[in-house]
């Protein structure tokens, strides 16, 4: 199978690439941008039938108290914003149940950041997710392939985040300038976010490294 693995731009691609250095024969990484415009839009440049199977690997936001940073999350399906699911792969979601001794969960996709503990209490409820992040479902939408979903746990259920929406531009590219200044706004969150986002990475890497896709 000619396998390729989507990762947000930025600091998650180069964990995956940076886990992925100890293979033989590592498989094919694509950045993509944030958001689920931005993905779309990314995706259909992409050439076609360049590959067979997709996988998913970044980082997402915690919507349970089970669910803790550093976790690492495997995805069954995608809902979105109007409560219509979208189904990752069956056969590859199991073969990486299987490597990785996780349960599958439910993946909420929002188009922007969901900075506030609770929203997040309010979105668990009403869409009975145990996660979100911003390109699921637009991955899922946008190529008519197998498809799976491994992400790892950045911010969790309890804690607000500083607001992140102004720092994302249209293409899907983060604003450094602007996070800067939103994250001098909130001091204790901001620490709370570096800290939530080094160890999700360097979780993210250790996944890759024993990936085997």
């Amino acid at each position: 199978m000619n396998s390729v693995i989507l990762v947000p731009q930025g600091a998650e691609y180069q964990a995956v690439c940076q886990g992925l250095k100890s293979h033989a024969h590592p498989p094919r990484v694509i950045s993509i941008p944030i958001g689920e415009a931005a993905v779309k839009h990314c995706l259909e440049q992409l050439p076609a039938h360049d590959f067979d199977q997709v996988l998913v690997m970044g980082l997402c936001g915690s919507l349970s108290t089970a669910y803790e940073i550093g976790s690492l999350t495997l995805y069954r399906e995608c809902v979105d914003r109007v409560g219509q699911i979208h189904p990752c792969d069956r056969t590859l979601t199991q073969r990486l149940q299987d490597q990785f001794q996780v349960s599958p969960v439910r993946a909420l996709t929002r188009d922007r950041v969901i900075c506030s503990a609770s929203e997040k209490r309010e979105l668990a409820k009403q869409f009975n997710a145990e996660v979100v992040d911003m390109e699921g479902v637009a991955v899922l939408e946008s190529l008519n392939l197998p498809i799976a979903m491994l992400r790892v746990v950045s911010d969790d259920a309890r804690h607000d985040l500083p607001e992140m929406n102004a720092t994302i531009d249209a293409n899907g590219n983060l604003k450094s300038e602007r996070l800067a200044l939103e994250m001098i706004k909130r001091p204790i969150a901001a620490a709370r976010l570096i800290r939530g986002a080094i160890a999700g990475l360097r979780e993210l890497r250790q996944v890759a490294s024993r990936l085997n896709f």
